[in-house]
């Protein structure tokens, strides 16, 4: 019985745990940690964390805060397809927010 594959695994972990050591400070050690769990949670989404953190850099100051459940990882894919793409290639300017899908339209009381 073999288990290089578990131990490869394991290796960025346990080579990183020395490196992850030194933050600078507790802030800064949880700063990364939230980078972390994003990048992980679009690993676990099928998503390319790199184009996915650009995207939302590009919208987030364009975005409503009561709205920002849609940018994680989770929805991005379903919300993405929902903006206009020649906005989201341009470096700069305005994107347009869509409004909210008539399934998630709060309901007049």
């Amino acid at each position: 019985m073999e288990n290089n594959a578990s131990e490869r695994a394991l290796r960025p972990i346990a080579v990183g745990r020395n490196a992850w050591l030194f933050f600078g400070s507790g802030d800064h050690a949880q700063s990364a940690a939230n980078i972390f769990s994003l990048i992980a949670s679009c690993v676990l989404h099928g998503l390319d964390a790199e184009g996915y953190l650009a995207d939302i850099i590009r919208v987030l100051p364009y975005w409503p805060r009561n709205r920002y459940l849609e940018l994680a990882p989770k929805y991005w894919a379903r919300t993405r397809a929902r903006l206009d793409q020649a906005e989201l290639e341009r470096p700069i300017g305005h994107v347009t927010v869509p409004p909210l899908p008539a399934e998630q339209q709060p309901s007049p009381d």
